[in-house]
């Protein structure tokens, strides 16, 4: 399959590219990375981005998509989804060149290539958490929380289907997926997705059932916001075959 880590900086997507490799041995990751372009071209980026970098990181990110096919199995760190929502961020935070237009032509461009994808997992970011300052991304969280926000107004559109072929495409869409906080939950869902040898698990045996899906959601939400007991969080995990 080929599929996609998504989140704002410091949600943990470099950690779990890493532990998601070590688990499914089949799968690859790209060598030349979104970060590459940025040092190669100069270009400024995060909170100082410019149309400039927004296209160069759009067509990098489009043309690795596209140049895969459905036998590769292969994980991205970020895809055209994440350039999209950094673009939205610039237009509604009026830079310049960020006009109504430049955002149109953009979204028709990740709509076609998001094709390529099967599954996009979302990295949310946890507000109780420290931001680390590497000296490569922006370490403003106010900042990360608003891309964080647009993700998720993103996903909450795709979700409920309100708009969503404004922003996804109609067809072959790939299904996305928010996942929990901690490391373990995550590769936990994540394996309920994907099987073993890297597949597909088959239809019967898919997580993608919408009646599991969005029960597994609304319990996941409860644990993460500390609703539900430690009795009632083991019944979740031991249901669902999660550790």
């Amino acid at each position: 399959m080929r599929l996609s880590l998504t989140g704002a900086a410091n949600t943990g997507k470099t950690s779990l590219l890493q532990s998601f490799l070590h688990t499914w041995k089949t799968y690859k990751t790209p060598e030349k990375t979104y970060r590459d372009i940025i040092e190669e071209k100069q270009l400024e980026h995060s909170s100082k981005t410019t149309t400039e970098t927004q296209t160069e990181i759009l067509n990098f990110l489009t043309d690795q998509q596209l140049g895969k096919t459905v036998d590769d199995d292969i994980i991205y760190d970020r895809c055209t989804l994440d350039v999209l929502a950094y673009t939205i961020w610039a237009h509604e935070k009026g830079i310049e060149g960020f006009d109504t237009a430049f955002v149109n032509t953009q979204i028709k461009l990740v709509k076609e290539s998001m094709r390529a994808l099967d599954i996009i997992f979302i990295c949310k970011f946890n507000e109780n958490m420290s931001v680390e300052d590497d000296g490569k991304r922006d370490a403003n969280k106010e900042y990360i929380i608003e891309i964080n926000n647009i993700i998720e107004s993103l996903y909450q559109q795709y979700k409920q289907n309100i708009d969503s072929d404004i922003f996804f495409p109609k067809d072959d869409s790939p299904c996305l997926i928010k996942l929990p906080d901690s490391m373990q939950q995550r590769v936990d869902l994540i394996a309920e997705y994907v099987a073993p040898d890297g597949g597909m698990h088959s239809e019967e045996d898919s997580i993608l059932n919408p009646d599991n899906l969005n029960e597994l959601e609304q319990l996941l939400t409860q644990q993460s916001n500390a609703q539900i007991t430690e009795e009632e969080e083991r019944k979740l995990f031991d249901k669902f075959g999660l550790k």
